[in-house]
């Protein structure tokens, strides 16, 4: 049994961009190398070394699926979050969703003129000159952009931000949230903090949260409030629902943010392997581990997810 839903914690999730495109000068790029989204994954071999006969289904899924890992920390401008595996586009919605209702109901001052300040590399469009640049795919695509500072380095707002990620898979993607308009100075002092290593937040106070992924999977969020991390990480745990079921993760809820934050107050750390969740009738009890020496330690906290009602249910 294979999973057959887009997702990050799939197998076969990098070919999720092999879509048809509009026919225009620059086009997906069907001969993508894939091999970067196998790093976290280590399928086990299913079938018994004195038998032939094939495993469980359901093992035979857990076995194919990658395990999520979580590492969130302080840091001198606020949280520093590791976590994958998870794609660009739903770190993308997931961060833009969750900064909106931490705006909304737990600050005293809202966001509504945050723009984004994108870089992104990618080998799924291509052009006679080689990778198009982003800048020529939104303008072949009729995606709004508010400045152009660089062919690779755009100024967009939430809706052409989103609009980008949903037709462009990127290697590489960095997207910046900055309250108020962006300036081609503000984007130089922001790109030599990243080449010397240091947070945009440390160099631009009015960053609200940066956001890079690596390879379609890998993903790294700064941000100022606790709340965006922990919203984050919970928005992981539909995806991955949706790849142990082979659904869509519309149809699922994620944790509360409490929930996830009493998990993460233990150590900073979560491991979640597919191999120790249970599929039961009407709930799934979502093994974790909250060790830092996950490899061999079992887990030692779960999730309850109640299949009828929707909702998590956390068991000490």
């Amino acid at each position: 049994m294979k999973p057959t839903i887009s997702n990050a914690f799939n197998d076969d999730s990098a070919s999720s961009a092999d879509n048809e495109s509009p026919s225009t000068g620059s086009s997906p790029n069907k001969e993508v190398n894939a091999s970067d989204s196998w790093n976290l994954r280590k399928p086990q071999d299913i079938r018994s070394s004195k038998s032939n006969r094939p495993g469980n289904p359901r093992k035979s899924l857990a076995a194919s699926l990658a395990s999520m890992q979580v590492d969130l920390r302080e840091a001198d401008f606020g949280f520093s979050l590791e976590l994958s595996p998870m794609q660009a586009v739903d770190a993308v919605q997931g961060i833009v969703a969750s900064a909106a209702h931490v705006a909304e109901f737990d600050l005293p001052v809202a966001h509504p003129t945050a723009m984004y300040l994108i870089s992104m590399e990618q080998s799924a469009w291509v052009d006679n000159q080689g990778n198009a640049t982003i800048s020529d795919i939104a303008s072949r695509l009729a995606i709004p952009v508010i400045e152009q500072l660089e062919a690779d380095l755009l100024v967009m707002d939430e809706i052409g931000l989103r609009q980008l990620i949903s037709v462009c898979q990127p290697t590489r993607l960095l997207v910046i949230a900055i309250e108020g308009p962006i300036e081609s100075g503000d984007a130089k002092a922001i790109n030599k903090a990243v080449e010397m290593g240091r947070s945009p937040l440390l160099v631009e106070l009015r960053a609200i949260w940066a956001l890079e992924v690596i390879g379609d999977r890998s993903v790294v969020l700064h941000c100022r409030d606790r709340n965006n991390a922990l919203a984050l990480v919970a928005e992981n745990f539909r995806h991955y629902l949706a790849a142990l079921n082979s659904r869509p993760a519309t149809q699922f809820a994620g944790p509360e943010s409490w929930q996830v934050d009493r998990l993460l107050s233990m150590t900073g750390a979560l491991t979640i392997r597919p191999i120790e969740t249970q599929l039961f009738s009407t709930s799934i009890d979502v093994g974790i581990n909250t060790s830092k020496d996950h490899v061999v330690q079992p887990a030692d906290r779960s999730l309850i997810y109640d299949i009828p009602s929707n909702t998590w249910h956390d068991e000490p």
